[in-house]
């Protein structure tokens, strides 16, 4: 996929975010697609049946037809992004995403906020991004996986079922995409922002199914999801060391050991099975989920109506309080109960006396999370479109998300770090010269970089040094006004290329 044209991919991404544009408009306003809802039309799969009692806390709901465009985006867009995640990894999601390419529009209009640099008398311009020291940047991970509870709880408290609300939201999340694309260079929106981000981080582990391993590749190719001009060379900013799009190998075992990937990766169990769950415990049957019934009720109604029906009999407590109180419970308690597992795995591996690596027993744990997930995901997910079709699709689809579960798994589980590190380029095919610059800032009035590395990785041509490896050997620098430096380290080193020289 890292391998297909720009171009192509170009026209692809813009076809799929017209398609994303047209479903939102007809969220405010949709008089064709209640035709295939209708009783009468019995070619349609989507038909209601009125005869058919679908209970709701022990009541019969009314079925009359409705327009499609919430239950398409719910129980099949999102669904296919998963498993095109999953399946052909990060790299094919990222440079298809709709919302990622309307995030870069401002970047393509060259139309982006740029910071005063004044040296010496000397006036520049450069592009602006997130600094990994900032708060931003440290807590990036717990902001995303704040906005990914709040708007599941939204969905569940509105957003499933209110074709207009929907609309509102996603309309406000282009926008709001596409502002951080204005104030902050690369694809700031991605990596810091984006609430489907600890999502993707989760069903990828340290490399999709049918992923390329960008370590392993040419020199003379861009990698990955890496920013790219139309002619397939690199237009990366540097916003960001050990990045997803140039290597998600490389940035899942540098992210492996810190507390927000260890929460993220287990909180989101949590997230995941509360959110279907909740759905028997408000309606006290699983027929109200399966159906799609949950697509076409009345949700701002029943806001302060009972959020738990258990037993038949209701709970009066509000569904605006339960739905955000369930979801939190069920996420810290698998929090804390997969830590626990965590530390009993490595205190069991210790009496085996085979000296566990903590990243080691991070790794196994949260590939066995990863595994659950996607199973556990597409047992709900999707369904109450595939529960439409014939059996034999169904019967399909379940056969496929078995075999691509059990063999990313059994790829994936014996992984190590060491195995990565070995199967890096060898170190005598690093020592060249490599211009830094991004292509998409010819116009500031700035010198360009030269360095020079020796590492055991190839660099495609115009890649910034945050691509390299944590493991180099040294770093050597040299800009027109200074002399050559040697830094030794085995962290990431990572060059800002935004911060430029004045010509003086």
């Amino acid at each position: 996929m890292n391998q297909v044209p720009e171009k192509l991919m170009h026209i692809i991404r813009w076809g799929l975010a017209m398609s994303w544009l047209i479903l939102i408009a007809s969220l405010f306003y949709d008089p064709l697609s209640s035709i295939l809802t209708d009783a009468d039309n019995l070619s349609s799969p989507f038909r209601i049946h009125p005869d058919t009692c679908i209970l709701l806390q022990g009541q019969c709901l009314p079925q009359t037809p409705y327009s499609l465009g919430v239950r398409l985006f719910w129980a099949a867009i999102v669904p296919a992004a998963i498993l095109t995640i999953f399946v052909f990894g990060h790299e094919a999601w990222r440079r298809i995403c709709p919302l990622s390419f309307l995030s870069q529009l401002p970047r393509a209009l060259k139309f982006q906020r740029q910071r005063k640099i004044v040296s010496s008398g000397i006036v520049s311009y450069e592009l602006v991004t997130i600094s990994e020291n900032s708060w931003l940047g440290r807590n990036h991970l717990y902001v995303q996986f704040g906005l990914l509870f709040g708007g599941l709880t939204a969905r569940l408290l509105v957003l499933n079922s209110h074709p207009l609300a929907l609309g509102i939201f996603l309309v406000a999340t282009i926008l709001c995409a596409m502002l951080v694309g204005f104030l902050f260079a690369g694809k700031s929106w991605c990596h810091y922002f984006c609430p489907f981000a600890p999502v993707q981080a989760v069903f990828i582990g340290p490399r999709g199914l049918w992923g390329s391993q960008a370590h392993q590749e040419s020199a003379s190719l861009v990698p990955q999801s890496m920013c790219r001009t139309p002619q397939n060379e690199s237009a990366c900013v540097g916003c960001k060391s050990a990045c997803i799009d140039i290597d998600a190998e490389q940035a899942y075992w540098d992210s492996l050991e810190q507390p927000a990937r260890q929460f993220v990766q287990y909180g989101y169990v949590g997230l995941l099975v509360a959110f279907f769950v909740y759905f028997y415990l408000f309606a006290g049957n699983w027929d109200y989920y399966f159906s799609g019934m949950w697509s076409r009720d009345d949700a701002i109604g029943m806001l302060f109506e009972p959020g738990f029906y258990l037993a038949g009999r209701a709970i009066p407590l509000p569904k605006l309080v339960a739905v955000p109180l369930t979801l939190g419970l069920f996420t810290l308690l698998a929090y804390l109960a997969l830590s626990k597992v965590e530390k009993t795995y490595r205190a069991y591996l210790r009496r085996q006396s085979k000296s566990p690596e903590r990243q080691q027993s991070h790794h196994t744990i949260f590939t066995l999370v990863t595994i659950f997930s996607f199973w556990f995901f597409f047992t709900f997910g999707g369904r109450p479109i595939l529960n439409a079709q014939p059996a034999v699709v169904g019967l399909g689809f379940n056969a496929i998300v078995l075999i691509a579960g059990s063999i990313w798994g059994y790829r994936t589980l014996g992984r190590t770090h060491d195995q990565y590190l070995a199967e890096l380029s060898p170190p005598s095919a690093m020592t060249a010269p490599i211009a830094v610059e991004s292509v998409d800032r010819s116009h500031l009035q700035t010198d360009s970089t030269t360095v020079t590395t020796s590492t055991n990785r190839s660099i495609p041509p115009h890649t910034p040094t945050s691509t390299t490896h944590r493991n180099r050997s040294n770093l050597s620098t040299q800009t027109p006004n200074s002399t050559a430096k040697s830094v030794k380290s085995d962290r990431p080193i990572s060059l800002d290329t935004t911060q430029t020289r004045p010509k003086s």
